[in-house]
């Protein structure tokens, strides 16, 4: 599942292997999968460009060309980009393939087809992925307690929803959002405005830990280089439904919250605040 970690992986792997390098131009097997401008269009104005960056922000990888313009790719669930020799056999999920100069590609694949790219201007791509809408960046130095208490005032939606609102933290995703809960002791269906000082400080901590984890982990799809991440099966709660926490034993329910599945321990994230939380010596 292409969340925070491993967008940032991905991003980190393109500055490291293919910013300073030119595109050759597109492929585009599946032209849905452009936003704007049309594919062919895409294709014709990624020839010669040269990649002079490669940023994150939320679950968008920015890519700013040497003419201005910037190639944006978003992952949604299950999308992948994989860096490989020209020529290379394609997974029957490729949906776009961009040539570099020096005899490699990028192939950008999904098995459910959600992954998206687009390129435009970098003014006219903020304004129509709406980046400039996003709230503050959880892997930032400025995320503080806080900032999170800004962002959670007089909210009244379920703290779950509200996490998971780009608007409000932006590129936190369903998975990493429930095991931050569950680290900070908290349950997700709680009204975001409800939490305490105490309980803020401790989110923002668990929040920064699961995602900092993962990142030191390598997330848990493969990297730009096939190389698969370590942090598949370290998951506390997520996707657990039935089975014991791991802190306590007790079952982990699940439950649609905010129409996203969420997955939580009653006994470790009491519905009603706590004074405190006992301290865990490690993160899993």
């Amino acid at each position: 599942m292409a969340e925070v970690p491993e967008v940032e992986i991905i991003t980190r792997d393109l500055r490291q292997a293919v910013v300073g390098r030119r595109f050759t131009g597109a492929e585009i097997l599946v032209p849905s999968v452009v936003r704007f401008p049309e594919p062919a269009a895409l294709s014709d104005a990624l020839v010669g460009r040269r990649v002079v960056s490669a940023s994150r922000r939320a679950k968008f990888i920015l890519m700013p060309l040497d003419d201005g313009t910037v190639l944006a790719l978003h992952f949604m669930l299950f999308g992948e980009l994989a860096l490989r020799p020209t020529g290379s056999e394609r997974p029957s999920s490729t949906l776009v393939v961009l040539g570099l100069e020096g005899e490699e590609e990028l192939q950008l694949t999904d098995t459910l087809g959600y992954a998206r790219i687009a390129l435009a201007r970098g003014e006219d791509l903020a304004l129509r992925l709406k980046l400039d809408e996003l709230g503050p960046e959880a892997l930032d130095e400025g995320f503080t307690p806080d900032v999170l208490a800004q962002r959670l005032r007089r909210r009244k939606s379920p703290l779950k929803t509200v996490l998971l609102n780009q608007r409000v933290l932006a590129g936190l995703g369903n998975r990493d959002a429930d095991e931050s809960l569950w680290l900070a002791g908290i349950d997700p269906r709680r009204l975001a405005a409800s939490l305490t000082p105490s309980e803020r400080v401790r989110l923002t901590q668990a929040i920064r830990a699961v995602l900092d984890e993962g990142l030191r982990l390598r997330g848990t799809q493969r990297d730009l280089f096939g190389v698969q991440g370590l942090a598949k099966h370290r998951r506390n709660v997520f996707g657990r439904a039935g089975a014991p926490c791991p802190r306590c034993a007790t079952v982990v329910a699940h439950e649609r919250v905010g129409g996203r599945n969420t997955y939580w321990c009653p006994t470790c994230q009491p519905a009603t605040a706590q004074p405190e939380f006992p301290a865990q010596s490690s993160l899993w």
